[in-house]
């Protein structure tokens, strides 16, 4: 009976040796699978958000130099817009000039001469203005130029470390599979060494 017994456990170790070793041998495909598609999935990970970044940096630059070209407008509106100023000033000063000749008075000195002189002055001074408002506005254009070019290089930095951080993550996932593996393997071979003794 005593051997019959030990039999049916030899035969029993057999078959659990056997079920263990297709488990230890499942278990380490499912590992260098799950690492495979983890390192993947980190890499493509990592391209993509590298694309979006990149893909918001053109934007920005983009509208880096709309800002610049509507700076440029700006900046050209006032020289045109302070110059018809100007005629609009020169037609002022002709008008006062006939008025006052018309009416018999000397434009080229005293009270007349004055008039017409503040008239000029004070178009100038619009005119001036008119140009300053407009340089304002350029600025603005400019800065917001400005902010779009940094915005740019931050995203181009923002996609690199992204890229470099799915790489990172990659690596971290093939060197965890790697001690799964490792552990796998000492579990197998702690097993064998224990089934044949």
């Amino acid at each position: 009976m005593c051997l019959i017994t030990s039999t049916v456990t030899i035969g029993a170790l057999s078959i659990s040796a056997a079920v263990a070793n297709a488990m230890l041998a499942v278990g380490a495909v499912a590992t260098i699978a799950s690492t495979a598609l983890g390192t993947v999935s980190s890499v493509r990970q990592g391209k993509q958000q590298q694309a979006m970044y990149n893909y918001q940096a053109k934007v920005a630059e983009e509208n880096a130099k709309i800002a610049n070209k509507n700076a440029a407008n700006e900046r050209q509106t006032g020289i045109e817009e302070a110059r018809l100023q100007r005629m609009k000033t020169l037609q002022a000063v002709g008008s006062q000039q006939a008025a006052m000749a018309a009416n018999g008075m000397d434009v080229t000195q005293g009270t007349s001469l004055d008039i017409i002189e503040d008239t000029a002055a004070m178009g100038e001074l619009d005119a001036l203005q008119i140009q300053t408002n407009y340089e304002r506005k350029a600025l603005a254009y400019e800065q917001q130029g400005l902010n779009f070019s940094n915005e740019s290089r931050m995203d181009v930095i923002a996609g690199k470390n992204a890229y470099k951080t799915g790489m990172i993550n990659a690596a971290q996932t093939g060197l965890n599979g790697v001690s799964k593996l490792t552990n796998v393997a000492s579990k197998w071979v702690s097993f064998g060494s224990n089934t044949t003794t």
